[in-house]
């Protein structure tokens, strides 16, 4: 090859690296990569331990899920660890945030005394259906004390409310506010003065009587 002819084989080579610089600089200049999620574990599913509250400290992929300080050294032996200080995975629940919860599905349970010692360690759960405490229903039938939260929507207020089962007559007490919401009159439902008192213990009914009058001038 000839000096003039490697020179014009080199030109070529320019040209068409030009080429391709123009071409590459018009599909990228002034625009953003594409975002990838990449998933995917390992093959090897002996080596493989889900997160979740047991799988403990030592997992090679998996650990177990920290809700708190104490969590964070388990103690030899696989002993509960001491009160924690400082919780972690804190979050709200609202539409906007955790997402809000549904009803329907929130259930409220009642394990037997003793069966956990350690409410905030949910690592050392080891609870079971036979663990939930019974309770007598009004049919004389032995039920379990777990179910669904009772809420009722208020649709003017565009919130929920709880019905009430039980009232505490001593703890009871009408109120009436004004629109800032300060208190204008307030008194206890029971009073143990006869004269005071807004309602009674009915010894012959075994039940409760409410007065229905007004006392003028008391």
């Amino acid at each position: 090859m000839t000096l003039n002819e490697r020179i014009k084989q080199l030109e070529n080579q320019i040209i068409a690296l030009e080429a391709k610089l123009k071409d590459l600089s018009a599909n990228t200049e002034g625009k953003f990569n594409k975002p990838t999620t990449i998933v995917g574990g390992s093959r090897g599913q002996a080596i493989t331990s889900p997160v979740d509250f047991k799988t403990g400290m030592g997992g090679i992929l998996g650990n177990a899920v920290i809700f708190n300080d104490s969590e964070l050294q388990i103690p030899p032996g696989d002993e509960e660890p001491d009160e924690p200080t400082k919780g972690y995975n804190k979050h709200s629940h609202s539409r906007f945030s955790g997402g809000a919860l549904i009803k329907g599905t929130i259930e409220i349970v009642e394990y037997k005394s003793g069966k956990i010692d350690n409410p905030h360690c949910q690592r050392f759960y080891d609870l079971t259906d036979e663990d939930i405490e019974p309770v007598i229903n009004s049919y004389g039938e032995t039920v379990k004390k777990i179910g669904q939260l009772d809420l009722v929507f208020n649709p003017d207020t565009e919130t929920w409310g709880t019905p009430a089962y039980e009232i505490d007559v001593k703890k009871c007490n009408f109120v009436e506010r004004d629109d800032d919401g300060n208190i204008i009159h307030s008194a206890p439902l029971y009073n143990e003065a006869s004269s005071k008192t807004s309602i009674v213990w009915d010894e012959s009914g075994s039940c409760w009587r409410l007065y229905a009058v007004y006392a003028e001038g008391n």
